[in-house]
């Protein structure tokens, strides 16, 4: 039993560890009745949220509807130990339990950018475990574990503001709640009292009102109608099976249909949305069943097995049906599959099968559409180390061209590195003569830098990141040794500090991976790197150890699964590393040959290529990279770059590539073969930047 779950276990049945509830994909936020669903060919997945329960937080994913790769979209925060998250069916709003607040976190979703925007709280029973959307959007139900009943709640069609419907008594434990795709039946698994307890809904008001129990197996944890509403499925933990009945379709109440045996521990059962499979989440057996549904009956067919990560407490299927993903408690990240149409079969992705989440993932739940995500680049910026001032261009979307965008803003002293928060509205930059940071808004149509000031930073600040919230700004100090910490204001993009951390020796880098969980620090001068975690709420770093680099680590940066990290070595070689999605302690996977002074690396947002400046050698080596290992494979042979490349950088849509050279006061663009890695010059390419440029950032938007 993990550790997290002693509270609740001291309510349950000895050994359960506990699941999210039913909220999101096939389970507890069900899917519409199939006269409302769209074509299937049209429904696609764009957003995926998944509740962080040790982290106290959501984190936020873009889905790639063609491949299934989730993209980490940064995270907001929740209540306390926020156990399940519901969508609801309009993907304008979302909702958290946060079990030990006691309450519901609502919050607006944006359309095109998946960001979550707090809608406020409300009231909850004791320990809420379970949030569930009906199919029509007007109502919300949560499952209240340890005062034993349900709580139903109005929406709000505008804001999303949920609105007390009243509560109904449910059995003992009550741990995930669910709504037929009718809208008129809710169903509770009871994990104490081992039962199901059926509702009526009524359509004016959302009341419950009991429509009797049945049993279940022993612990039932989780529960989930298909999309027919014929049928519905119930994972039950301590007898490790899952129990299946048919639904009356005038009354709700539920009949036996058997029961098939799963893995050590099923938490979470979900159904497709075309009816036919069911997939379950077993959390001791670190795996997911998967089965076959017969039509007629209900009843469940085993398909096997496939591996998952350490303690899979949920399992969703995307709205297209051709991918399902898997959060995994102990190993604090999300599995991703392919699902074979004519069986079922789980099998995981070609290219980033997981992806890092922030701590004790626990629920995920996903938006649909009918346009997949896109992600479209728009401007570009260099800081020009020579002449102490910012270049800014716009980006053709169609070929990639860099555009100057009017004259060059002004800088400190020698910015040495410029970046832009993950919604585009803020750059800074750091300046390594005056000691300090830059910050500027942008301009949402022009590109253009507006200065709001500077703040101080360590002495001799050479790089600056922003972590994937846009909360969090990070600076490595030179000089000084150490990594100044910053909060941004949302609304004016000012900084303010928190604090310092000691790194190595001349901190040359600093980057932080993909889920905001931890940041790293190439140490140009004790050729090593520094690891750190990140307080969700606060920024604040706390050391977690140190690695050795090869000689002279210039750059550091973190695939987009935050699975790998890489390193390049002024010495002539790029390090690899695995990272620890528990720890963040990276161990060596490696080094590859680079070209003469490698002085920056990049992933493309795909995790499929990563790309270096060789400084000295003029040129960019390209990689591709095992998804299994993180090992990094020679493209070719490097192609030509300006004189001194200094740093490179892929734009948001992974289809091009640019470098600032310093030495020839330049920026080279690139398109990049989608299938191999390799990069062909774009026409038109160089175009000319300030005197030194030390370092490219590029910005986009999505759609």
């Amino acid at each position: 039993m993990n550790k997290l779950h002693a509270t609740v276990a001291i309510f349950l049945i000895a050994g359960l560890g506990g699941c999210g509830g039913s909220g999101g994909g096939g389970g507890g936020n069900s899917s519409p009745p199939p006269a409302a669903t769209p074509p299937a060919a049209t429904v696609v997945p764009r957003f995926a949220y998944v509740t962080n329960s040790t982290a106290n937080t959501v984190s936020i994913y873009a889905v790639n509807a063609a491949t299934g790769q989730l993209r980490a979209r940064g995270y907001v925060a929740t209540g306390s130990l926020p156990y399940s998250v519901a969508v609801d069916p309009s993907g304008k709003f979302a909702y958290v339990v946060n079990f030990s607040s006691n309450d519901v976190s609502a919050y607006t979703i944006n359309a095109s950018t998946g960001a979550l925007t707090s809608a406020g709280a409300v009231a909850a029973g004791t320990g809420p475990l379970s949030v569930t959307v009906d199919p029509s959007g007007k109502f919300a139900y949560v499952a209240n574990m340890l005062s034993n009943n349900v709580s139903a709640y109005t929406i709000n069609a505008s804001t999303g503001a949920l609105t007390s419907a009243g509560t109904v008594a449910a059995g003992t434990g009550p741990y995930s709640v669910t709504v037929d795709p009718s809208g008129k039946f809710a169903y509770v698994a009871n994990a104490s009292s081992s039962n199901v307890s059926a509702y009526t809904i009524n359509a004016s008001t959302g009341a419950l009102t009991s429509a009797g129990t049945v049993a279940a197996g022993t612990t039932p944890a989780s529960v989930t109608v298909d999309p027919s509403g014929k049928f519905a499925y119930v994972a039950n933990y301590s007898s490790s099976d899952v129990s299946a009945y048919t639904i009356n379709a005038s009354t709700g109440a539920l009949t036996s249909a058997g029961t098939v045996a799963a893995g050590t521990g099923p938490v979470f059962v979900t159904v497709d949305p075309s009816g036919k499979f069911a997939y379950v989440a077993n959390e001791y057996s670190n795996d997911v069943s998967a089965y076959t549904i017969n039509a007629s009956t209900g009843a469940l067919t085993s398909g096997g097995t496939v591996a998952a990560g350490t303690s899979p407490y949920s399992v969703t299927v995307d709205p297209s049906g051709e991918f399902a993903y898997v959060a995994n408690y102990g190993s604090h990240n999300v599995s991703a599959y392919t699902i074979d149409a004519i069986s079922g079969a789980l099998a995981p992705l070609a290219a980033s099968a997981t992806v890092s989440s922030q701590r004790g993932p626990y629920s995920i739940a996903m938006t649909k559409g009918t346009a997949p995500v896109a992600f479209v680049p728009k401007f570009a910026y260099v800081a020009n180390a020579s002449s102490n001032n910012v270049s800014a261009y716009t980006t053709n979307a169609s070929t990639g061209a860099l555009t100057v965008a009017g004259s060059p803003v002004a800088a400190g002293t020698i910015p040495y590195s410029v970046t832009v928060d993950p919604s585009g509205k803020f750059a800074y930059v750091v300046n390594n003569g005056s000691n300090n940071v830059s910050a500027y808004t942008i301009d949402a149509t022009s590109g253009g830098l507006t200065s709001t000031g500077t703040i101080a930073a360590g002495t001799g600040p050479v790089s600056v990141t922003v972590d994937p919230s846009g909360k969090f700004a990070y600076v490595a100090n030179f000089s000084s040794s150490n990594v100044s910490a910053y909060t941004i204001n949302a609304s004016t993009g000012a900084l303010t500090s928190a604090g310092t951390v000691a790194a190595g020796t001349n901190p040359f880098s600093v980057t932080v991976d993909p889920s905001g969980k931890f940041a790293y620090v190439a140490n140009m001068s004790s050729n090593n790197v520094s690891a750190y975690t990140i307080n969700a709420s606060t920024g604040a770093l706390t050391s977690a150890g140190t690695v050795a680099a090869g000689a002279t680590p210039c750059s550091v940066t973190v695939d987009p699964s935050g699975e790998f990290a890489y390193v390049a070595n002024d010495g002539g070689n790029v390090s690899a590393y695995t990272i620890n999605a528990s720890t963040g302690a990276l161990t060596s996977a490696g080094t590859v040959a680079a070209g003469t002074n490698p002085a920056s690396v990049t992933v493309d947002p795909s995790g499929k290529f990563a790309y270096v400046a060789n400084y000295s050698s003029n040129n960019i080596s390209a990689y591709t990279i095992n998804a299994s290992t993180g090992a990094l494979t020679a493209v070719g042979s490097p192609v030509a770059a300006g004189a001194g490349p200094y740093s490179v950088t892929v734009d948001p849509s992974g289809e091009f590539a640019y470098v600032a050279n310093y030495d020839s006061s330049d920026v080279s663009t690139y398109t990049i073969n989608a299938s191999t890695g390799a990069l062909t010059p774009v026409g038109g390419s160089p175009v000319p930047a300030g005197s030194g440029p030390a370092s490219i950032t590029t910005s986009g938007t999505v759609q």
